[in-house]
């Protein structure tokens, strides 16, 4: 975490300036400004999932790396059970989580279980373009098996545990040792799938710390200029510095520029 920290303290003495090109380890930049102006063809699915509905957008590049990252980090031991989380809201976790489903599910073998754990706000479902009545929210009150509320999305190897109807008590449910055994059941019954957690902002929500202590490792996604470096500290702290695998940055203008040219001529010359 000591490169986080490093690349931390830079962002806030220079203006918004991030590399795309030489990234410590266990920071991975994405750039949404790449992701929201890219020209994408009209679909059910929401446009910003560039993995599948725009693939030769320079952002689909930056989710390869950061599912690089994720599978290389740590030598001899690949996470299957990961959440994406950020400080606050509006940082572009559930863009991320998702983007990041979509590249793995890409993949030759690996087979991806998408679970929208933000019950506050749910929106992976729309997201994809699916209608969800039910989820997580219905299995914790009555549900005896996940399985008739699992989705098939209309990405090849992956499928969806939607949030269900908000809850009123979405951190009790979340904390519970139900939700516990869930999550061991996913993992158990899905040996060769990757599970994404998608969870609410750690800073604004208690059930973010609890989900974190039942993944095998976390994500952060700070958005430059968005969070303060006193509330990802705080969001570190809640989830346990040992539990986050890294930070995704999503990138300034700067960044992108640099990589779209780069992006750009690389393709040129591969024709």
């Amino acid at each position: 975490m000591g490169k986080f920290f490093e690349a931390l303290r830079k962002s806030e003495t220079t203006k918004r300036q991030t590399s795309a090109r030489l990234l410590p380890k266990n920071v991975v930049n994405i750039s949404p400004q790449t992701i929201e102006k890219s020209p994408l063809p009209q679909s059910a699915m929401d446009p910003r999932l560039v993995s599948f509905m725009d693939p030769d957008s320079p952002a689909v590049e930056c989710f390869k790396m950061l599912r690089a990252t994720i599978f290389t980090i740590n030598p001899g031991f690949r996470p299957r059970t990961i959440m994406v989380t950020s400080a606050q809201p509006m940082e572009g976790k559930t863009i991320v989580a998702a983007n990041l489903a979509i590249s793995i599910a890409h993949g030759i073998n690996e087979h991806v279980l998408l679970v929208d754990c933000d019950l506050r706000r749910p929106s992976m479902n729309t997201l994809l373009g699916l209608n969800a009545g039910k989820g997580i929210h219905e299995y914790m009150e009555d549900g005896t098996s996940v399985a008739p509320y699992l989705m098939k999305t209309p990405i090849k190897k992956l499928s969806l545990l939607p949030a269900g109807k908000p809850p009123s008590n979405p951190s009790e449910l979340l904390s519970s040792e139900k939700m516990r055994r869930l999550v061991e059941e996913l993992r158990g019954r899905y040996e060769d799938r990757y599970i994404i957690f998608d969870s609410a902002p750690a800073q604004c929500a208690s059930e973010a710390a609890f989900l974190a202590s039942m993944v095998d490792t976390v994500l952060l996604v700070v958005r430059s200029g968005k969070s303060a470096k006193d509330l990802i500290l705080k969001a570190i702290e809640k989830i346990g510095r040992k539990k986050i695998l890294g930070v995704v940055f999503n990138a300034s203008n700067e960044s992108a520029k640099d990589y779209n040219y780069y992006y750009r001529y690389y393709r040129k010359e591969q024709k």
